[in-house]
């Protein structure tokens, strides 16, 4: 019986670091399973990858500079 106890108490140790470790975990999968991605679009179709992750950095460029502007405009009406 003790035994038992000490599983069920184990079992819900790791359910609970499962809970907590969860999104790292599937972020990490998610990660992987992009860079899988792309390399398989890259052999497949070479152009139109490169082409989707020349906009998708440009977004991410674009977006980082208006951030970055807004943040000096906020700093300059603070002072």
């Amino acid at each position: 019986m003790e035994f038992l106890l000490l599983w069920i108490d184990d079992l819900d140790d790791a359910f609970g670091a499962l809970r907590h470790l969860a999104p790292r975990i599937i972020g990490f999968l998610v990660a992987c399973a992009l860079f899988a991605a792309t390399g398989f679009a890259l052999v497949v179709a070479p152009h139109v990858t490169l082409a989707i992750i020349a906009l998708v950095l440009s977004a991410f460029l674009f977006e980082f500079a208006r951030q970055r502007l807004m943040r000096s405009r906020e700093a300059v009406e603070r002072v």
